[in-house]
C-alpha cells in the first residue's frame, strides 16, 4: 500500500470517528467550525484530527458541556481542558483520545474568538488544497512517514513548506 493509500484510508477513519463523535455538529452549536490541519490537507499519517472554532462570545463551558457526554462512548480514552485564553496561544483547548483497535487518535480542539489575529490554520486550508497535487502529497507523506520510522518528531508545517515552497 503506497503513502497516498494510506492516507486516504487515516482520512476515511478521521470521517468515521467525527461522524460518530458529531464534533462538527457540537462545535457549530458554538461558533463557526473548520477541520484544519493534515485532515484537511489529506496528509495523515499520524491518528490526529484537529479543528478551529471561532465564535463572538467565548464560553468553553459551553462545548463542554457539548463534549461531555463523549466520555461514555467506550472508545473515548480521555478529555481534557486548558485555557491558554492568557498566553501567545489566546484560545481555549480542548483534547480527545479516541481509541479504535489499537490506535489512539488524538482529536485536538482550539476554541477562538472571531477577532482573533495572527497565524490560524484555518486560513491555510484553501492555500493548502490549491498547491497540493498528488506528486506534492506523495512526497509530503513519505518524509512524514520516514521520519515517523527514524522517531524523529518534525512540525509538518515545515516539511510542507519545503515541499511546496522550496522544492
Amino acid at each position: 500500500m503506497s503513502s497516498l493509500q494510506r492516507a486516504l484510508h487515516k482520512k476515511q477513519q478521521a470521517k468515521k470517528i467525527i461522524q460518530e463523535l458529531q464534533l462538527i455538529e457540537k462545535w457549530s452549536k458554538i461558533g463557526t467550525c473548520h477541520l484544519v490541519g493534515a485532515a484537511a490537507y489529506d496528509l495523515i499519517v499520524s491518528p490526529d484530527i484537529d479543528f478551529e472554532t471561532f465564535c463572538d462570545e467565548i464560553h468553553p463551558d459551553r462545548i463542554m458541556q457539548e463534549l461531555a457526554p463523549l466520555v461514555a462512548n467506550p472508545n473515548v480514552m480521555e478529555l481534557k481542558y486548558h485555557d491558554y485564553s492568557k498566553t501567545d496561544f489566546n484560545g481555549h483547548y480542548f483534547k480527545l483520545v479516541y481509541k479504535e483497535q489499537d490506535t489512539e487518535w488524538t482529536i485536538d480542539m482550539w476554541l477562538f474568538s472571531t477577532n482573533k489575529e495572527g497565524a490560524l490554520s484555518r486560513d491555510m486550508v484553501p492555500l493548502m488544497k490549491r498547491l497540493l497535487t498528488n506528486s506534492s502529497r506523495k512526497i509530503i507523506l513519505d518524509i512524514k512517514e520516514a521520519l515517523i520510522e527514524r522517531s524523529l518528531q518534525f512540525p509538518s508545517i515545515f516539511i510542507y513548506q519545503a515541499v511546496l515552497e522550496y522544492g
